[in-house]
């Protein structure tokens, strides 16, 4: 190598290493307000390096806008006590825990830290568990693999299932909508059901989510309590934008009632769960940074 190709290398490493000090400073000291709401610049938003680019498929097209509600986040130190209660956190080994801790900006808070280091180990364990499913010889025959169902879970909990208990599995289906496996929801056992019920255990075990108590029979429950949307809007909603029936809805209808019985109801009591004050934190830190934004006002599809 040249000396003057060396001092370009070496300048390039030296641009990249501050590159990343700034965006550490900014990543510890502006993620909560981010996510806490919009009053921060958006140029903030792209130094959280823990989340940004995890899961392609939560990149908006040039033409979209997706939103977030803009529900109020719980203070700082439930969601730090929150995070270190966790069992994401607590059955960390020393050596991951050192690495999550690694690089953390100086001039932070214990309970930044403690939120930052249970983000990091968020992030890794949706990568690995990713990474490992595509290491498997039978990847290439999943029709809704985990890289498609942690950012369409996360959509759904952040946007239309995160205000109310829900059945674990419930969002099998508009997931099956969204990547079109249409079958999936027929076998109790197959891949669409087991991926979600993997993808679902990993938000529980990160403190996502938590068992719950579905609302007595009569009262107002389903895919949409909170945000006025059933369960067949919902789909409709997840419908994929390049299939070629010409009603969406119907399509949707049609799809819900070819589901057998039994699946449909191994699905709809299925245990119930809700997303926590942490798992909302977390949810929309990961949305924001995949240039998503918070709704001023109403809550968005």
């Amino acid at each position: 190598m040249s000396e003057a190709a060396s001092v370009h290398e070496a300048a390039a490493a030296s641009d990249a290493a501050a590159v990343y000090e700034m965006a550490a400073v900014y990543e510890a000291a502006a993620v909560y307000e981010v996510a806490a709401g919009p009053g921060l610049p958006r140029t903030a938003r792209r130094f959280d390096l823990v989340f940004a680019g995890l899961f392609p498929w939560l990149t908006p097209l040039d033409d979209e806008r997706p939103a977030l509600p803009p529900h109020p986040l719980a203070p700082l130190l439930e969601l730090a006590a929150q995070a270190e209660a966790s069992l994401l956190v607590r059955h960390a080994s020393p050596e991951l825990k050192s690495a999550a801790r690694s690089r953390l900006a100086a001039g932070t808070t214990t309970e930044q830290d403690q939120l930052e280091v249970w983000a990091r180990l968020l992030a890794d364990s949706l990568r690995n568990r990713v990474e490992s499913e595509q290491k498997d010889r039978s990847y290439y025959l999943l029709q809704s693999p985990l890289e498609a169902i942690f950012p369409l879970t996360a959509h759904l909990m952040g946007v239309h299932l995160g205000g109310h208990p829900f059945p674990m599995l419930l969002p099998a289906l508009p997931i099956a909508a969204a990547t079109h496996d249409l079958t999936g929801p027929h076998d109790p056992e197959g891949a669409l059901l087991g991926g979600v019920r993997a993808a679902m255990n990993t938000w529980a075990t990160a403190g996502v989510t938590t068992p719950a108590t579905l609302p007595a029979p009569g009262t107002e429950t389903g895919a949409g309590a909170e945000t006025g949307i059933g369960l067949g809007d919902l789909v409709t909603l997840f419908w994929r934008h390049d299939d070629a029936s010409p009603d969406r809805a119907t399509a949707a209808a049609h799809f819900l009632r070819q589901i057998p019985r039994h699946t449909l109801d191994v699905i709809m009591n299925s245990p119930p769960v809700q997303l926590t004050p942490l798992g909302a934190y977390g949810i929309r830190r990961l949305l924001l940074a995949h240039r998503w934004t918070i709704s001023p006002t109403t809550p968005a599809p």
